[in-house]
């Protein structure tokens, strides 16, 4: 893979790439089976939310993405949840999986189908700042209120489910 290459894939991950939240409450069991540098797959939508705020669950997907796409703007009744979703069959990197007090965030990069390879087998810096800001954040958050209305059923339903692998913990790919 030459340098082009390489810049196109950098640009296509991380140019205009912002953090977004899913909390749920996971067994440990399913939470253990996820490690870093894992490929994942998601085969429905994703919802998310840039809303962060304090945890009541016991895990947090922070996902780094370029390309959710924020339904708010198109679903008023979406936009106190500040809702963002990812396309299905979407591919995410584990760039970490840092816990404190019995409530872990696990960091997902949002990858494209055609880079999974290149990312099974690299890494940057760009994915070390990342971690080192999802930590930083994870920290001071878990000192903060959670957000009223992402603790309302209908957005937690939304959110309820493993990303990446069934509700059994079998990973899609």
């Amino acid at each position: 893979m030459d340098k082009q290459q390489i810049e196109e894939i950098f640009n296509m991950t991380f140019a205009g790439l912002a953090l977004f939240y899913r909390d749920c409450e996971l067994s440990q069991e399913l939470i253990d089976k996820y490690h870093i540098g894992q490929i994942i797959q998601e085969r429905g939508f994703t919802d998310a939310t840039y809303k962060g705020g304090g945890l009541t669950t016991n895990l947090r997907y922070l996902i780094a993405s370029a390309h959710a796409k924020d339904v708010a703007a198109l679903v008023p009744q979406m936009e106190e949840y500040g809702l963002v979703m990812i396309q299905s069959g979407a591919y995410f990197k584990v760039l970490d999986i840092h816990t404190i007090d019995n409530k872990t965030q696990i960091v997902l990069l949002h990858i494209a189908e055609e880079t999974k390879e290149f990312f099974a087998t690299n890494s940057s810096n760009i994915e070390e700042q990342i971690v080192q800001k999802a930590r930083e954040g994870f920290e001071l958050k878990l000192h903060t209120q959670p957000i009223p209305c992402l603790q309302n059923p209908e957005w937690i339903d939304r959110t309820a489910l493993p990303m990446g692998m069934s509700d059994t913990g079998e990973f899609f790919i």
